[in-house]
């Protein structure tokens, strides 16, 4: 993943946003769309929010995907791998860009048919501690019709990125506007940051 991993530092420094197709074999794409299925089947993923803490809540008018939080401590195998690639890949970006980035977090996402989610930086207007956003597409055989495209911002126009399976899409969180348009079946992701805080300990 060496030479993937300098091609996304350098894209993101020129244009502060790199896409990568075709990021991990197809046997671990299927295997972590597969689970993906199964678990939001299962019903284990929950309506994504709005805000931090206490100001979170839903808003069906500003998004409509359902997520499940990753934990490095439950992963499968094909889900290891890709963390995997994140961690050489978060390693990399703070050398690269001489700033600490000591962790990353990052949750399945799933929008259902009819969802969107409206225009939007990832980076919290009271805190800056997100600084690079990845996602990874899930979805086998996607075309133009199905809709879900990511859309960015820039320069006074825009540009659409189709959510196809094994596609890597990072920019940084502070930077690049976007949204993700109506879906017309179900779409899937892993979406994550890296960021330059320290987490924060969970406590039961």
């Amino acid at each position: 993943m060496n030479n993937t991993v300098a091609l996304i530092a350098e894209q993101l420094d020129r244009h502060a946003i790199a896409i990568v197709d075709d990021l991990l074999p197809e046997d671990v794409l299927s295997q972590l769309l597969g689970e993906s299925k199964q678990l939001l089947g299962e019903g284990e993923f929950h309506p994504a929010l709005i805000g931090r803490g206490v100001t979170e809540q839903r808003i069906s008018e500003v998004r409509g995907d359902k997520i499940l939080w990753l934990e490095t401590e439950n992963l499968s195998e094909a889900q290891q791998l890709y963390f995997n690639f994140l961690e050489e890949l978060r390693e990399s970006l703070s050398n690269f860009f001489r700033i600490g980035l000591p962790w990353f977090e990052c949750h399945l996402a799933a929008y259902p048919a009819g969802s969107f989610y409206t225009r939007h930086f990832d980076q919290f207007r009271e805190t800056n501690n997100r600084i690079f956003s990845i996602i990874l597409y899930l979805n086998e055989n996607w075309n133009e019709t199905d809709g879900g495209q990511l859309r960015i911002y820039e320069n006074g126009t825009h540009r659409d990125v189709e959510p196809k399976m094994g596609r890597l899409v990072c920019f940084r969180s502070d930077l690049v506007e976007h949204e993700v348009l109506v879906t017309n079946r179900t779409r899937f992701s892993i979406t994550g940051w890296i960021r330059r805080d320290e987490p924060t300990p969970v406590f039961l």
